[in-house]
């Protein structure tokens, strides 16, 4: 097998992890914590298709910009699976991993207060109903800081740029 498929597969598998498994930061607003990952991308998906203006109020972000968003949102669900489908073509594994580290650059924006993260958090990315109690999703640091799924999302793509760069044959 080729580098470039190992490392495709590998990439899909941490960033599968990292969105689904992890927490990216959890936030405390008024006593409920919330927790950004891809299960909270699931769940507030349909309410930027049917409540943009009141998601247009809260984020002052333009009402149709939201179609946009939840289609980057979409892509970015699917980008582990993507970036394993590089085992094969190299175009997926490139669209897979430049979302994935343009979402993770958007999270540290967010960690360095550059865009509003709670309100972002708590609208957009966020869940206040973990899937497993204490389990799903994972949250090995302090509540207000990144945590460990955002450096298992940056290490996915980076490993799927390097896959992406070698391609599933022989270089």
């Amino acid at each position: 097998m080729y580098i470039g498929k190992i490392l495709s597969i590998i990439a899909g598998i941490l960033t599968l992890i990292a969105t689904f498994i992890f927490s990216w930061i959890a936030i405390d607003s008024g006593g409920v914590i919330y927790y950004a990952n891809g299960f909270g991308i699931i769940k507030n998906l349909p309410t930027m298709f049917t409540d943009t203006e009141t998601l247009e109020a809260v984020l002052d972000i333009p009402a149709f910009a939201f179609f946009i968003i939840a289609a980057v949102f979409i892509l970015f669900l699917a980008s582990g699976v993507l970036q394993i489908l590089g085992a094969y073509h190299r175009v997926p594994i490139i669209i897979g991993t430049l979302v994935v580290l343009c979402i993770t650059s958007l999270l540290f924006l967010g960690s360095l207060d550059i865009i509003n993260r709670e309100d972002w958090i708590v609208n957009i990315l966020g869940t206040d109903e973990p899937l497993i109690e204490d389990i799903i999703p994972y949250q090995l640091l302090d509540v207000n800081q990144l945590d460990l799924g955002v450096f298992l999302l940056y290490a996915g793509g980076i490993v799927g740029l390097v896959a992406a760069i070698y391609g599933p044959s022989e270089f």
